[in-house]
């Protein structure tokens, strides 16, 4: 076990966010002392949970609660090593076509139904399930045709096609196990407000825009092999606040009304790793960085040299210094440093505001008396679906870039937010649209670029065939050819613009060592502890 030392700042680039970390602080808590069981925590999020069903939800903060409820099949460690959890064992055929898992005969789901073969056939029938309507878990599991409970403890499933990444995503809360009995009785709608699972934390209540509180699972004696102890968790209660001001969020932790927070406002984050009483975690998370995708359907961005245009005139590495204080590194691809398959080599495009004006009026995009360019008696005025432009300064961001562009006669206007911005994304009514995706794997390309993806923010449609390609190919230099091209098309054809890396930052009171974080970054609140 990796023990970083109180102002950690890690992430592990293997062949996911690998990430696995016990904070030990230099004020009074002894992080070496025997864990004693006992105590509650709080642990203050910026957002309300949407839905606590992985097999509905694509939500990253969901996922940090989802994480505590529901186990996986297998465990991913820091290493890219996966391991035994609620699967005991599993042999994959030559053909990658099916899989054949021995799952444990000890569990128990939370309602006191036990967890068998059968349960997790329900889990991947529900997931593909029409009526599901599943966002983001159907994704990870590719080409699913079918389970099979053989027996009590062998579950056979079986792809239509090989897909390499099927047992690293089966590591992520996403595709956690729901109890078949609590799906059937709270329905697809109800299970996200009263999820229950076989994790070390059970459901007691969730107030909206206040708090969901859980509880210790007494019964709980089925850790992975990473964990650090085993039986139950150490605390008999975590809850996490909602407190959306973050400054008000820091200032709880510091001053011990609350043991935790998540997204420590990135201008505090020096004055929060220099603190004494607080323990400081910054992992960097794989998958797709927070990126703008241009909609190449509209048609003021169907010409690859105006799309490159507008991405040279904006000076991303100043807008992020600006807004984000060093806390956030410049994402040079369209995938994560900590993402197996990354290219470092790949380039952006780079800042050049005169090349962007001559490219603009070359296409035949020349400034009106306002100064905005005009062609055809149509304005370069561009809309960008921005959901929650509150969160993480990203309205701040925007304002940066959107000096930029107005410099060289771009017009760049925020459209929708928040609930208004699904309705916008299905009708493609949108230029520029943000988005980020924690995943362990590369194959998240397919989730943001592939034309039958719900998240095809892009709308490129070209794609779709490498992308397969490289969801086939096994684990090694083919697949990550595959990858490293997929990428410099991105790039090249200006169909996104990668901006920073994504870090989940942390702050903890010096007196709660032992917070973990999985595969994906997702917190780990089971070998947890309080020391004071």
């Amino acid at each position: 076990m990796f023990r970083p030392s109180r102002r950690l700042a890690a992430a592990a680039a293997l062949t996911a966010t690998a990430v696995a970390l016990t904070a030990c602080s230099s004020g009074t808590a002894d992080a070496d002392a025997d864990p004693t069981a006992g105590g509650n925590v709080t642990f203050a999020v910026t957002t309300p949970f949407g839905s606590l069903d992985p097999n509905i939800t694509a939500s990253a903060p969901d996922a940090q609660a989802m994480r505590q409820v529901y186990d996986s099949l297998v465990e991913l460690d820091a290493d890219g090593e996966l391991h035994p959890w609620l699967a005991e064992a599993w042999k994959v055929s030559d053909d990658g076509l099916t899989y054949e898992f021995t799952v444990r005969e000890d569990v128990t789901f939370h309602d006191g139904t036990p967890f068998d073969a059968e349960a997790v056939c329900y889990n991947f029938d529900r997931i593909v399930a029409p009526e599901t309507q599943s966002l983001y878990a159907i994704s990870l599991i590719g080409p699913y045709d079918s389970c099979e409970a053989l027996d009590a403890t062998t579950a056979r499933i079986a792809l239509s096609a090989p897909y390499t990444p099927f047992l690293a995503n089966l590591s992520t809360p996403f595709l956690g196990m729901v109890s078949p009995t609590a799906a059937e009785s709270f329905g697809v709608e109800g299970l996200g407000l009263n999820p229950v699972g076989t994790g070390p934390f059970v459901f007691d209540s969730y107030v909206t825009d206040s708090e969901l509180v859980l509880t210790r699972n007494e019964d709980y004696d089925w850790a992975p092999p990473t964990a650090e102890h085993e039986g139950p968790a150490y605390l008999e209660q975590l809850t996490f606040q909602i407190i959306a001001d973050a400054t008000v969020r820091l200032g709880s932790v510091r001053n011990g009304d609350v043991q935790g927070i998540g997204d420590v406002p990135a201008q505090e984050v020096a004055g929060v790793e220099a603190d004494e009483t607080l323990n400081y975690y910054a992992p960097q998370q794989g998958g797709g960085v927070f990126s703008y995708y241009f909609n190449t359907e509209r048609p003021l961005l169907q010409d690859v040299a105006v799309r490159r245009a507008i991405v040279s005139a904006m000076d991303f590495d100043s807008a992020i210094e600006a807004t984000y204080f060093g806390a956030y590194e410049r994402a040079t691809a369209p995938l994560s440093p900590a993402t197996i398959g990354f290219d470092e080599s790949i380039e952006p495009i780079a800042y050049d505001p005169e090349a962007a004006a001559d490219a603009l009026t070359d296409a035949g995009w020349i400034p009106g008396a306002d100064g905005i360019r005009e062609k055809d008696g149509t304005r370069l005025s561009l809309s960008i679906l921005e959901s929650a432009p509150s969160y993480d300064s990203r309205l701040e961001l925007v304002e940066f870039l959107r000096q930029n562009l107005e410099d060289v006669g771009v017009e760049l206007y925020v459209d929708a937010e928040g609930a208004a911005a699904m309705e916008t994304f299905e009708n493609g009514d949108y230029d520029l649209a943000t988005t980020s995706f924690v995943s362990v794997d590369p194959v998240i390309l397919s989730t943001l670029y592939s034309s039958t993806s719900f998240f095809d923010f892009a709308r490129v449609g070209t794609l779709d065939d490498i992308l397969m390609q490289a969801e086939q190919a096994p684990s090694g230099p083919e697949r990550d050819a595959l990858y490293s091209e997929i990428q410099t098309t991105v790039i090249d054809e200006a169909y996104t613009v990668p901006v920073y890396v994504l870090d989940f930052r942390v702050a903890t009171t010096a007196g709660l060592p032992g917070l973990n974080f999985d595969a994906a970054a997702y917190l780990k609140f089971y070998d947890a502890h309080l020391t004071e």
